[in-house]
């Protein structure tokens, strides 16, 4: 007895009643299925790259992605290291498993290729780790081969170079070699061919940086976070084959070992990748969910999860970065982020469920906005921030008539007050602006120079060349409250009050890196300093002293009311 293709064909397509009518027309029918599902079986183990699906449904974009940079940031068990590692070898094999025919992008198939794997530790991650995920002859799930959920090795045995692993995989160098022997129709009918020989390289972290120069590549693959200068040596690597570095990896907590500063890679890649307003095109941001892979059990779950705080969990479950855990204005967000009404808090990814309480009475919010020509009728405020030893910060808020606040613009000065005030109008006058109220920083602008004149100070420059300002409110308690009010999502309108332009860049990087000065664990003192620092200050403070001010539409066209009427200029005009 001999199974066909046919055969073979009809039983993958066969429910349960087809196999129950086989039985009662075919008497040899136990041995063809025998022989079926023994042959199923063997090319599922020899093929598993075929039958790959994302076991996490949130990984399946991943595949999609045509971006030079891929970070796949997740909760532990996330799933994040197998759908990275198959990515490279879909790209060093060209054979797209069937479940990602229709939708994996074939243009980015150009083997052979040059690939390289990163991974914290050549002995305890490379081996017991990497390898089996890798190998055809290596089952990978908690239950027996072929057993339950779990997986074969993701490289295709007739892909190794030689036939074997131990042929293929050159141990004196790390190095595997896979061969390529594949094609496809194209949407045009034309048939695509690809033949030659692809390597990946395997390193890892604790090495020499110089062990990561040389050859070119065209795919990387960092398991866990890099150290910033292996990982800039790896984008140089990558940039004459306009080549993907894919970073897959969990946020360390705060009782978590980590072999890199995290806040690097958030600024560089992680906070650029993700959907918004400022994304940028060469790089996707991913997050993973660990309850979203569905090889894991409730029982599993528990078990990641018991020992571990309410912060902890935001960073092994849902991949949420905790470096950033002691900024100023934690609410701030210029991506899309999710704000649950019940437990007044945020969450990054911008899901329709809370991560907290799992409730659905959320909404997605984004204080950053693309520019829009503003109303004639919304008044404007000028904000500065004056310093006699550096730049002066300053920007502009509209007012809208429902009492929303939106920064459209900001700006360094330098130079002396004229020189200054000419930059400020300038600004203004290709806007076609006349604010209705100029605040500034009360502490710098009453400080007083006899030296200079007798009873001089910041305000007095300013105010004859034009500028004059009210004194703002300073206060840092009240003002971070309010700056809070104006951030947080009104449960009304489902959105905050405050949103800035997407060019206000040095705003932007100010609100996500002000932060609260850290106490010394040295101190005999064990209760934390609420003490800000002075980095990154200058602009988050024009937003405080705008929130102290009281913003309102009906005070501001009020104010320009009565200035019309007493003839007093506005602006400086």
């Amino acid at each position: 007895m001999r199974l066909t293709n046919q055969d073979l064909l009809d039983f993958q397509q066969f429910n349960d009643e087809d196999f129950a009518q086989y039985f009662r027309e075919h008497a040899d029918a136990k041995e063809k299925l025998s022989d079926f599902f023994s042959l199923a079986e063997d090319d599922h183990r020899s093929n598993q790259l075929a039958y790959y699906a994302p076991m996490n449904d949130m990984a399946a974009p991943v595949h999609q992605s045509r971006a030079r940079e891929i970070a796949i940031v997740g909760g532990n068990r996330s799933g994040k290291t197998e759908t990275a590692l198959v990515e490279l070898i879909i790209r060093a094999t060209g054979h797209i498993p069937m479940a990602l025919m229709a939708t994996y992008p074939k243009e980015k198939l150009a083997p052979p290729i040059r690939g390289r794997v990163v991974c914290n530790s050549l002995t305890d991650t490379l081996e017991p780790v990497i390898k089996p995920k890798l190998r055809w002859d290596q089952w990978n799930g908690p239950s027996e081969p072929g057993v339950g959920i779990g997986h074969w090795g993701w490289v295709p045995r007739r892909c190794l170079w030689g036939g074997e692993w131990e042929k293929a995989y050159l141990e004196k160098y790390r190095t595997l070699k896979l061969t390529v022997d594949t094609h496809w129709v194209g949407r045009n009918g034309a048939i695509n061919s690809i033949t030659g020989i692809s390597s990946i390289q395997f390193l890892s972290y604790d090495q020499d940086l110089s062990a990561f120069s040389g050859t070119s590549l065209h795919c990387v693959v960092h398991d866990e976070l890099p150290p910033s200068d292996i990982y800039r040596e790896n984008r140089m690597r990558t940039l004459d084959t306009q080549g993907t570095i894919i970073t897959a990896f969990t946020p360390p907590d705060e009782t978590g070992g980590q072999r890199a500063d995290v806040a690097w890679f958030y600024d560089e890649v992680y906070e650029r990748g993700l959907h918004g307003p400022s994304k940028d095109p060469a790089i996707d941001t991913f997050v993973l969910w660990t309850e979203r892979n569905k090889a894991l059990t409730n029982i599993d779950l528990e078990l990641i999860t018991r020992t571990l705080t309410e912060e902890q969990k935001q960073a092994r479950l849902y991949g949420q970065f905790l470096h950033l855990s002691g900024v100023v204005y934690p609410l701030f967000s210029d991506y899309p982020s999710t704000w649950c009404f019940k437990c007044q808090k945020k969450s990054t990814g911008g899901s329709t469920q809370c991560l907290t309480c799992g409730g659905t009475d959320v909404t997605v919010f984004c204080h950053v906005i693309e520019p829009f020509e503003i109303p004639k009728e919304w008044p404007i405020v000028f904000v500065i921030d004056p310093h006699p030893r550096k730049k002066d910060a300053m920007g502009w808020f509209a007012v809208t008539p429902s009492d929303h606040v939106i920064l459209i613009g900001e700006h360094e000065g330098e130079g002396d007050a004229g020189d200054v005030a000419r930059q400020i109008l300038d600004w203004e006058r290709a806007r076609h602006i006349s604010p209705a109220q100029r605040l500034m920083d009360p502490n710098i602008a009453t400080e007083t120079n006899d030296r200079l004149e007798r009873g001089w100070n910041l305000r007095m420059a300013y105010d004859r060349v034009g500028i004059r300002c009210d004194l703002a409110n300073d206060s840092i308690p009240l003002g971070i409250q309010n700056v809070n009010e104006l951030l947080k999502p009104n449960p009304m309108l489902r959105a905050p009050r405050f949103q800035v332009f997407s060019t206000c860049r040095r705003f932007r990087y100010g609100m996500r890196h002000w932060a609260w000065e850290e106490w010394s664990r040295q101190s005999s003192d064990k209760e934390p300093k609420e003490v800000v620092r002075d980095r990154h200050k200058d602009f988050p403070d024009l937003l405080r002293y705008m929130a102290n001010s009281g913003p309102e539409f009906k005070k501001y066209t009020r104010l320009q009311w009565q200035d019309h009427l007493r003839g007093v200029p506005r602006g400086g005009y």
